[in-house]
């Protein structure tokens, strides 16, 4: 059994774990220019708050309400973030990260005889406690079915917060209750494809010949038809590729007008950029600053502008790189 754990509503959850006093009150995320909502509580689900909604077509409304808003925080999530997977590592070496608020168990490792219900109810309970974010969880026999399990999870309150799939007739009837969009990896035009060929849900898609979609489709549905059926065909993914860049960026709640001012930030955000790279045993060719106004601010004048400088050589010494954005940021200012 693969086991999916998933942070509910997580950034607007890490914000309420220091709040006690907002434990009830509506709560959205802001993107990194304060653009649009990335997070919702349940609470601000419920006042007909969307993801990816723009800030200003729900800002007066929202607050009017009593509704909190907070802009976004990465380094904050990435610190719960890392709590919530060591406590999982505790409970199941076998841990495969996905994202910044999920992660597959592999529970194989395990003896035969465990207890499902009390690994995940115990799991669910000691990150509340321990660290202060809900969690959802779902356990069954591939990561497909997990993913599967843990929406259902999500979405009904019925549950709460756990579903196990491991009974064929139980599985049956989760999948013929699922339409072919929620399923992992199905995306928008897959799904429109699918229902050109009467595949509606995820119980058709599972009793579909799985290589007539590997012909007519491609390899990953094939695996996902495969997967829908019981058969493990992902493994836990433990290797974690290098990133291609790293960015530390903020929006500022009010403006700044003086360099003055600016270069003590920036020269910040370069000092937790070089600790990324060396966190990552990693080294850098090339460094940039950029800048921008507000594109909110629509009765302000606009500058936008970037200055990048190539190293002399690869290097993770944060002297170097303060030293080329000491240089580039007058430049552009």
């Amino acid at each position: 059994m693969f086991a999916l754990i998933d942070c509910n509503s997580f950034y607007a959850s890490c914000e309420k774990i220091f709040r006690p006093d907002l434990k009830h009150r509506p709560i959205v995320v802001l993107s990194n220019n304060d653009g649009c909502v990335i997070a919702r509580s349940p609470e601000a689900k419920k006042m007909g708050i969307n993801m990816t909604q723009p800030w200003y077509q729900v800002k007066d409304q929202y607050l009017s309400k009593g509704g909190v808003v907070f802009s976004s925080n990465y380094e904050f999530y990435a610190d719960i973030s890392n709590r919530v997977m060591n406590v999982l590592s505790d409970l199941c070496p076998e841990i495969d990260i996905y994202s910044i608020d999920e992660a597959f168990l592999d529970l194989r490792t395990f003896r035969k005889n465990i207890d499902l219900v009390n690994f995940a109810y115990d799991c669910k309970k000691r990150i509340k406690d321990w660290i202060g974010v809900p969690v959802s969880i779902g356990i069954a026999p591939t990561k497909t079915l997990a993913k599967l399990a843990n929406k259902v999870a999500k979405d009904d309150p019925r549950f709460d917060g756990v579903v196990i799939l491991s009974e064929p007739r139980i599985i049956r009837h989760f999948l013929k209750s699922m339409p072919i969009e929620k399923i992992w990896g199905i995306g928008r035009k897959l799904t429109a494809k699918l229902e050109n060929i009467d595949i509606k849900t995820a119980y058709d898609l599972s009793q579909v010949d799985s290589r007539l979609i590997g012909d007519n489709f491609n390899v990953v549905l094939e695996r996902t038809v495969r997967e829908l059926r019981g058969e493990a065909c992902l493994q836990l993914d433990k290797s974690l590729d290098p990133k291609k860049q790293i960015v530390v960026s903020r929006s500022f709640s009010e403006k700044i007008t003086r360099i003055e001012d600016l270069f003590p930030i920036v020269n910040d955000f370069g000092v937790r950029a070089c600790e990324k790279l060396r966190k990552e045993n990693q080294l850098c060719s090339k460094a940039g600053v950029f800048i921008r106004t507000s594109p909110f601010r629509i009765k302000d004048k606009q500058h936008s502008a970037s200055k990048f400088f190539t190293l002399s050589s690869p290097t993770n010494d944060t002297r170097d790189i303060l030293n080329g954005i000491r240089k580039s940021l007058p430049i552009i200012f």
